[in-house]
């Protein structure tokens, strides 16, 4: 019972703070005069919860949930999250976020190749690191501006429904350059608190089920720290601006198996011999999305489908 009350308490200052730091640390940047290109380095990795919470778990000695996480997330945004959106509607899929599928197939792939033998060293993730910083630097010259993953998608959302000024209004621009770095780190905080108390939360689900770390950080953990992604799906749907809140959880998937997983292993190296059909699993989604969608559009009964993988994946994993 304490430990589906610390994931419940842990999802709710995740969200809180990862909103918090994007928004003003995108307002403090543009106050300070920082460039776009640092803006981009910055918060093209707009994903940090899952970050952070997996890094906690890493210095922690639990590996499984480490791992667990950052693949479980993935599987999560690119069936359930993305499957039931798409029942409810179906979703556009143009060029955008296709780009943003090519680019997680090939970072699931590097992910799946570290993992391969059960073990990611500090030199494996420092890989995946440098990774990242390629495939977001390889987007970012296509588009000629930096990719918009988890918060900031929201943002871009509003500003495509609203307005640049709505949009600029609520990332902090009104604030002072010292109160919104003050916010940011307020978010940053925030973050670590939820993800102690996510990590936490799943240790103690562990011990009262009897599960392993694996287990419970592909599930129950990845929905805790994905609780953001469905949200941003859902406020989409209601303003209508599906298509860049899809790029942006697909683009999520990028950032979870190369920044997420490496920053755990730099911070502690992983070891888990229970992820490897997982991580299959997660590598052949980005591809499974594309084949879904040769028209551009996500149909409901693509949904279906996506939410049925995951339930399987879910009976499979507690078998």
């Amino acid at each position: 019972m304490i430990g589906a009350l610390l994931l419940v308490a842990a999802a709710a200052l995740l969200v809180g703070g990862a909103e918090l730091f994007v928004e003003n640390a995108a307002g403090a940047g543009r106050k300070l005069g920082l460039t776009t290109l640092a803006m981009g380095l910055l918060l093209a990795g707009a994903e940090p919860e899952e970050l952070i919470t997996a890094v906690i778990a890493a210095v922690r000695n639990r590996p499984g949930l480490a791992v667990g996480d950052a693949v479980g997330a993935n599987i999560t945004m690119l069936t359930a999250c993305l499957g039931l959106a798409a029942l409810a509607r179906p979703l556009p899929v143009g060029r955008r976020v296709r780009s943003y599928a090519v680019m997680s197939a090939a970072a699931s792939l590097l992910a799946l190749a570290a993992l391969a033998d059960g073990r990611v060293g500090r030199l494996e993730g420092a890989g995946l690191l440098a990774g990242y910083a390629l495939l977001v630097a390889a987007v970012w010259r296509r588009e000629k501006a930096p990719p918009a993953l988890g918060e900031l998608a929201e943002l871009e959302a509003e500003a495509e429904h609203h307005g640049d000024a709505f949009a600029g209004d609520r990332a902090g621009s009104h604030r002072s350059a010292a109160m919104g770095l003050g916010l940011a780190l307020v978010g940053v905080a925030m973050m670590t608190a939820g993800g102690e108390a996510a990590v936490e939360g799943a240790i103690r689900v562990v011990k009262a089920l009897g599960l392993e770390d694996t287990a419970v950080g592909l599930t129950i953990l990845a929905l805790a720290t994905t609780v953001e992604l469905f949200a941003l799906l859902a406020a989409a749907l209601r303003r209508g601006a599906t298509e860049i809140a899809v790029a942006g959880v697909v683009g999520s998937a990028t950032y979870n198996a190369t920044a997420t997983l490496g920053a755990a292993a730099v911070a502690a190296p992983l070891r888990t011999d229970a992820a490897l059909a997982p991580v299959v699993l997660a590598a052949a989604l980005p591809f499974a999305l594309l084949a879904l969608t040769p028209r551009g559009v996500l149909p409901r009964w693509a949904g279906g489908l996506l939410v049925l993988v995951y339930a399987a994946f879910v009976v499979l994993v507690f078998s």
